[in-house]
C-alpha cells in the first residue's frame, strides 16, 4: 500500500514537472515570437547598407514610399549616412528629413535642422538638394510672425529660376506656390503653379502635376464666390487627386482628397464631399496628424450642419476646436467656432452664439485670409442686428467692406483673365496685345498730327513691330501645338494612346506591310465598375495599360480604343505568336489586378480578343476592324476569357 502511494505521488510529481516545462517553453516561444516580430524592423533597418540607403532615399524622392508611414526607415537612413560619413548621400536624406520634421509638424526640430545644414559649405555643390533645403525653410519661414524673412527668400528663388534644369525649377515653382498660398498671393500663386505645371507634364513628374494641379484648384476655389464659377476648381482638384493616385505619396493624396472635398461642399454636393473627406481623414488617423484631421473633420462637421444634423456637428466642431487649438492651427480654430456660432443659431440659443462671435472678433487677425475675415464679418452683421446690437452690427459690416477690398485687390478679375492655363490657347492675350500696340500709335497720331510724316515713319515702325511679334506668336502657338500634340493622342487615365493615336499608327504601319489587328474587350467590366466602384475600374485600365506596355514587343503598339476596348496592331502573322502574346498578356495582367487593395483576390480579370490578320484581300484599316470586331463578337459568344483569329 505503500508503494502505490508512493508511485502515485511521484507520477503526480513527474505530470506537474512536464506542466511546468511546458508552460515555460510556451511562454518562451511567445516572447521570442514577439521579439522577432517587433524587431523585424529594427533588424532590416540596422541592416541597411549604401545601396540600400540610395534605394530607399530615391523611393522617397520619386514618390514611390510614403514619408509618414516610412518614418522610422527614412529616420535611419538619415543618422546612418551621418554615422558613415556618406557625405553626398547623408546631404539628401537630410533634405527628405527635413520635409519629413515639416510633415510631422515638429517645426522647432525643423528650424535647428534647416540652421545646421544651410551652412554646410558642400550642400551648394548638390543643387537640387540646395533647394530641397531652402523649400523646407520657405515653408518654415512663412509660419513665422514677421514676414520679412520669408518674403526675401521667396525673391531670391525666384531670381535663380533661369539658372536650373527643369526637375530643379519644379522644386522652386513647388516652393513658391505653396508661399504664396499660404501668403494669399492668389495670382503670384497661378503663375508659379502653371510654370511648374508645364515642367511637370513635359517630366512626366506625377507628384508635381498633383501637387501644381491642387494648387490650381485652390487658387480658382478661393477666386470665386458664385458656386457655377467653381467648375475650374473643381477640374483641377479631380486633376489633382488623379495624379497623386499614381504616387505613393498619401499626405499629398489625402489633401488632394480634402481640397476635393471642400470644392464640391461649396457646390451643393455633399455626399461625393463627404466621401473624398472620409478619405482624407482615414490617412490623418493614420498617421496621426493634427492639422490634418482638424481640416477634415471640420469639413465633415460642416456637411453634418448643412444636412440638419445639428447634435452631431456640435459633437464634432467641439472636439475640432480643442484639437486646433491645441495644434496651434489659428484659422481652422476660429472656422470651427464660426461653425459652433452657426450651429447654436440653428438650436436658437442666440447668447451663447454672441458669446462665441465675440471671442472670434477678439481674434480677428489671427485669420491668415482677408476673405476669411470679410466672411465672419458678414455673419457677425446678420447676428449683431438679430440681437438689436446696432453699433456693432454697421462697425461690422464697415470692416466687412475693408477686408473684401483687400481681397479683392489680391485676386482682382483683370489678373485672373492674364493668366489662362498654360495649353488653353491665348487668342485673348494676344488680342490685348495687338490692342495695346494700337492704342500707343492712335496716342501718337492724336498728339503730333501736324507731323504726317514722323507719323507715317513711327507708325510703319510700330506695323513692323506688329509684324514680328505676330510672327513670334505665331511660332511659339505652332510650337505648342507640336507640343500638345502628343497629349491629344494620349489617354489621360492610363497614359497609353487613346483611340485617334493608335489608329493613326495603325494606318501608316498598314500603308507598308502587312500586319495583324486586335480588339481586346475586358470581360464583365461593367459589374466591377457598378460591384467596387468606378475608382477601382479605373485602376484595373491602368493595370491593363501597364500590363500590355510590359508584354508587348517594341514593334507592337496597342491603345485604348473606348471604355474597356482596346486596340492592338501587332506586327505579325503567325497565329501562334499572337495566341502567345495575348496568353502572357493574361498571366501579367492577372499578376498586376492583385497590386489593387480594393479588387478581392477571388476575382480574376479576364478578357476577349478578336483578331484579324491583313492580307492582300483585306488591308485596309476599317475592313481589319470590322473583321476583328466579328470575331470578338465569337469570343464573346463562345464564353468569353478566349481569343479567335480571323
Amino acid at each position: 500500500m505503500l508503494n502505490t502511494n508512493n508511485n502515485t505521488h511521484i507520477q503526480k510529481f513527474k505530470r506537474s514537472v512536464l506542466i511546468k516545462a511546458a508552460l515555460i517553453c510556451f511562454f518562451i516561444f511567445i516572447s521570442m515570437y514577439s521579439f522577432a516580430d517587433s524587431s523585424d524592423e529594427n533588424t532590416l533597418l540596422s541592416s541597411l547598407d549604401f545601396s540600400k540607403a540610395e534605394n530607399l532615399i530615391n523611393d522617397v524622392r520619386a514618390n514611390k514610399l510614403d514619408y509618414l508611414i516610412n518614418e522610422k526607415k527614412l529616420t535611419k537612413a538619415f543618422e546612418l549616412s551621418k554615422e558613415q560619413r556618406w557625405e553626398r548621400l547623408h546631404l539628401e536624406a537630410a533634405a527628405l528629413y527635413a520635409e519629413l520634421l515639416f510633415r510631422q509638424e515638429r517645426y522647432k526640430r525643423l528650424k535647428h535642422h534647416l540652421a545646421f545644414y544651410l551652412s554646410n559649405k558642400q550642400l551648394t555643390e548638390q543643387k537640387d538638394v540646395h533647394l530641397l533645403f531652402l523649400e523646407s525653410q520657405l515653408k518654415s519661414l512663412a509660419r513665422n510672425e514677421d514676414p520679412t524673412p520669408a518674403k526675401n527668400l521667396a525673391k531670391e528663388l525666384e531670381k535663380l529660376i533661369p539658372q536650373h534644369s527643369d526637375n530643379e525649377k519644379i522644386i522652386i515653382f513647388r516652393a513658391l506656390a505653396y508661399y504664396y498660398t499660404d501668403t494669399d498671393v492668389l495670382r503670384k500663386t497661378l503663375n508659379a503653379a502653371l510654370e511648374g505645371l508645364e515642367l511637370a507634364l513635359k517630366n512626366n513628374n506625377f507628384a508635381a502635376q498633383g501637387y501644381f494641379y491642387r494648387k490650381i484648384a485652390d487658387a480658382y476655389h478661393l477666386l470665386t464666390d458664385v458656386d457655377k464659377d467653381k467648375s475650374k476648381a473643381v477640374y483641377y482638384a479631380k486633376k489633382a487627386v488623379k495624379a497623386y493616385e499614381k504616387t505613393s505619396d498619401g499626405l499629398f493624396t489625402a489633401k488632394a482628397y480634402w481640397s476635393l472635398g471642400n470644392v464640391l461642399l461649396e457646390i451643393n454636393d455633399p455626399n461625393n464631399a463627404l466621401v473624398q473627406l472620409n478619405k482624407a481623414l482615414s490617412y490623418f488617423k493614420k498617421v496621426n496628424m493634427k492639422k490634418g484631421l482638424a481640416f477634415a473633420q471640420y469639413s465633415i462637421a460642416d456637411i453634418q450642419y448643412l444636412q440638419g444634423n445639428y447634435n452631431t456637428a456640435l459633437t464634432l466642431v467641439n472636439q475640432n476646436i480643442e484639437l486646433a487649438r491645441s495644434a496651434g492651427i489659428h484659422d481652422m480654430h476660429l472656422a470651427s467656432l464660426i461653425l459652433l456660432a452657426d450651429i447654436y443659431i440653428k438650436q436658437n440659443l442666440l447668447d451663447k452664439a454672441n458669446q462665441v462671435n465675440d471671442e472670434v472678433y477678439n481674434n480677428l487677425d489671427k485669420f491668415t485670409r482677408s476673405i476669411y475675415k470679410a466672411r465672419f464679418l458678414a455673419k457677425r452683421y446678420e447676428l449683431k442686428r438679430r440681437l438689436n446690437y446696432i453699433d456693432d452690427a454697421f462697425e461690422a459690416i464697415e470692416d466687412k467692406l475693408v477686408y473684401t477690398k483687400k481681397h479683392y485687390e489680391a485676386t482682382s478679375e483683370s489678373n485672373i483673365k492674364a493668366l489662362q492655363i498654360k495649353f488653353e490657347v491665348k487668342e485673348r492675350e494676344d488680342k490685348i496685345s495687338q490692342l495695346e500696340f494700337e492704342k500707343d500709335i492712335n496716342k501718337l497720331q492724336a498728339i503730333e498730327e501736324h507731323q504726317q510724316k514722323i507719323i507715317w515713319r513711327l507708325s510703319a515702325s510700330i506695323a513692323f513691330i506688329l509684324v514680328l511679334v505676330s510672327l513670334f506668336l505665331f511660332y511659339r502657338q505652332i510650337r505648342q501645338r507640336k507640343k500638345y500634340h502628343t497629349i491629344a493622342l494620349t489617354d489621360y487615365l492610363t497614359n497609353s494612346l487613346n483611340r485617334r493615336g493608335v489608329m493613326q499608327i495603325a494606318d501608316n504601319l498598314l500603308a507598308n506591310k502587312p500586319a495583324s489587328i486586335a480588339i481586346v474587350d475586358l470581360d464583365y467590366f461593367k459589374n466591377i465598375n457598378d460591384k467596387f466602384g468606378h475608382d477601382t475600374g479605373d485602376l484595373v485600365l491602368i493595370k491593363f495599360a501597364q500590363a500590355a506596355k510590359d508584354t508587348l514587343s517594341e514593334n507592337d503598339t496597342y491603345g485604348r480604343y473606348g471604355g474597356e476596348e482596346w486596340l492592338f496592331v501587332l506586327n505579325t502573322l503567325d497565329k501562334q505568336k499572337i495566341n502567345d502574346t495575348f496568353e502572357n498578356l493574361a498571366l501579367t495582367l492577372s499578376e498586376y489586378c492583385r497590386e489593387i487593395e480594393a479588387l478581392p483576390s477571388k476575382i480574376n480579370i479576364t478578357f476577349s480578343v478578336g483578331v484579324a490578320i491583313s492580307n492582300p484581300h483585306s488591308k485596309s484599316l476599317d475592313v481589319l476592324i470590322k473583321h476583328a470586331d466579328q470575331q470578338l463578337y465569337k469570343a464573346k459568344e463562345n464564353g468569353r476569357n478566349q481569343i479567335a483569329i480571323a
